[in-house]
C-alpha cells in the first residue's frame, strides 16, 4: 500500500526525522503541501527534526531555509546536519584513521569548508604531499577546471557568479573531471574524510528562477571513487549510525524521550535514508513520487531492485507519494 501523504500515517509516530532534498525541498522550491504537513506535526506536539547530509553547519542551513520561508519551531523543531557532527569531532580533536591515528593536515578536493575546521588543530595544506588525509569538499568546478575539461561542457551547471556577473563556480553532472586528482591521492595512500555521503543533489539554476532542477554530483560520489580504488574512507551522515546517535543524544539532552518504535525517518533515497533508518532501528518512510527514488523509477528501476541492491526487505518500508501528497 502506498499512502498519499504523511498526514495519513501521522498518528503512528511521535518523532519525525526528515531528509531535506527530494522530501520537502526540490532544489528550487518546496514541494506542494510539504511545509503545511510539517507545520501540522509541530502544532500537534510532534518532534520534527531535519537531518541533512550536508557538510554545512545547521545554523547556516536554518538561515538559508528561513530566507525561503521555512522556520524553526514552525515547520520543524531541530535542524541537524552531518556538518554539525563533523564540527563536533573537529573541536574535540578526536579524528582518527586506521592508517593515520593522529592526523593534523588535510588536502581538500572541491570547495574547502572553513567554518567546520575553524579554530581547531586541523590545518589545510596546498599540496597532497603535505597532507595526512583528504577532505571531500563540495565537488564544484573552478574556471581552471572547466578550461581543463572542455569535453564535459554540456554537463556543467552554473553554481555562483561573481560581482562582475561572471560564473566563477560550476556544479557538474559527471564525476569525470575529478578522476585525475582522486587517482593521484590514492597513489599517496591518504585516508579520506567525507561529511556528505549523498551521491547527488537536485539543484535549480541559480541564475534562472523557477528553472527545472537537475541532479548534480555531490561529495558521496567522490568518496565512492576513493572507496572503489581501495582508499580508507570515513564518513559522517546517513546511512551511518553516527548521525542518528548524535541526533538522539541532542534530543535526549532536551528531555525528549526516544521510543524508536514511535520514530520514523522520511526520505527519498533507499541507499541513505531507508538504509540509515533501518540501521538506527526506526521506521523508514520513503517518498516514491519525489526526489531520488522517483528519478530512479522514472529511469526504469523498480523499488524492489533498489531495495535488493542494498539488501533491504521492502516490507520494512512505509511508502508515501510525498510529504504533502500529490
Amino acid at each position: 500500500m502506498i499512502y498519499n501523504s504523511l498526514n495519513d500515517i501521522a498518528e503512528l509516530f511521535d518523532v519525525f526525522l526528515f531528509d531535506a532534498y527530494g522530501v520537502f525541498w526540490e532544489g528550487n522550491f518546496f514541494y506542494k503541501g510539504s511545509l503545511e504537513a510539517m507545520e501540522r506535526l509541530v502544532k500537534a506536539g510532534k518532534t520534527v527534526v531535519v537531518i541533512s547530509n550536508t557538510s554545512k553547519l545547521g545554523s547556516d542551513i536554518r538561515q538559508s531555509y528561513a530566507k525561503r520561508g521555512m522556520f524553526e519551531n514552525k515547520e520543524y523543531n531541530y535542524m541537524i546536519t552531518s556538518g554539525d557532527l563533523l564540527r563536533s569531532h573537529l573541536i574535540v580533536g578526536d579524528l582518527s584513521f586506521k592508517s593515520c591515528p593522529n592526523p593534523l593536515k588535510y588536502y581538500v578536493v572541491g570547495i574547502p569548508h572553513y567554518k567546520a575546521f575553524a579554530n581547531t588543530k586541523y590545518q589545510q595544506v596546498e599540496t597532497p604531499e603535505e597532507a595526512d588525509f583528504v577532505y571531500c569538499g563540495v565537488p564544484l568546478m573552478f574556471p581552471k577546471d572547466v578550461a581543463e575539461y572542455p569535453q564535459y561542457a554540456d554537463l556543467y551547471w552554473p553554481f555562483h557568479q561573481n560581482e562582475d556577473g561572471k560564473i566563477d563556480l560550476w556544479d557538474t553532472l559527471t564525476e569525470k573531471p575529478f578522476e585525475k586528482i582522486v587517482n593521484k591521492l590514492v597513489e599517496l595512500n591518504l585516508p579520506v574524510l567525507n561529511a556528505n555521503p549523498d551521491f547527488t543533489a537536485r539543484e535549480g539554476h541559480p541564475l534562472v528562477p523557477n528553472s527545472e532542477s537537475v541532479f548534480v554530483v555531490r561529495n558521496g560520489t567522490i568518496a565512492e571513487m576513493f572507496r572503489q580504488r581501495g582508499a580508507e574512507v570515513y564518513e559522517l551522515g546517513k546511512p551511518h549510525a553516527n548521525i542518528y546517535d548524535y541526533t538522539f543524544k541532542m534530543l535526549e539532552k532536551d528531555g525528549i524521550h526516544i521510543n524508536k518504535k514511535r520514530t520514523c525517518m522520511i526520505g527519498d533515497t533507499v541507499r541513505t535514508d531507508v538504509k540509515g533508518a533501518i540501521e538506527a532501528k526506526v521506521t523508514p518512510v520513503l517518498c516514491v513520487k519525489t526526489g531520488v527514488t522517483a528519478e530512479n523509477i522514472a529511469n526504469g528501476a523498480s523499488l524492489e531492485s533498489l531495495c535488493n541492491s542494498e539488501k533491504i526487505d521492502i516490507q520494512q518500508i512505509i511508502q508515501i507519494n510525498g510529504v504533502g501528497g500529490l
